[in-house]
């Protein structure tokens, strides 16, 4: 390898890769509890599987292609925010649970970043 290529490529959505990182852990930690209560026949929170199974889906997608400065991030971004946005809302039903709250949070920081991106 030629002396200076490690900087020839620099990551230019790091932020927005670090924030739907965790945005699909706490959307996967709330699914589980979701699912567990579901298991458990309480169907109260259908909305919030729904919203996070879509959010995991989503920033997962986004997530691979901000790692590679992938040309598609700023639609991906876009539609995201969406997303993001849709399981805030949900999972802001539920403030007594660790779960939503944390989730409900971590969609609103990425959801902040995806409209970085596309502004």
């Amino acid at each position: 390898m030629a002396e200076g290529e490690h900087g020839m490529h620099p990551p230019k959505y790091k932020d927005l890769q670090d924030a739907c990182g965790h945005c699909v852990a706490t959307a996967n930690d709330c699914l589980r509890h979701c699912l567990g209560m579901l298991a458990m026949k309480d169907y109260s929170m259908s909305g919030c599987i729904n919203t996070s199974y879509q959010v995991v889906a989503a920033c997962g997608a986004l997530q691979a292609l901000a790692a590679v400065n992938a040309a598609q991030v700023p639609a991906f971004a876009k539609a995201t925010a969406e997303v993001c946005a849709a399981c805030q809302k949900e999972c802001e039903k539920y403030p007594d649970s660790p779960e939503c709250k944390a989730c409900a949070q971590s969609c609103k920081a990425c959801g902040e970043a995806c409209r970085k991106i596309v502004a």
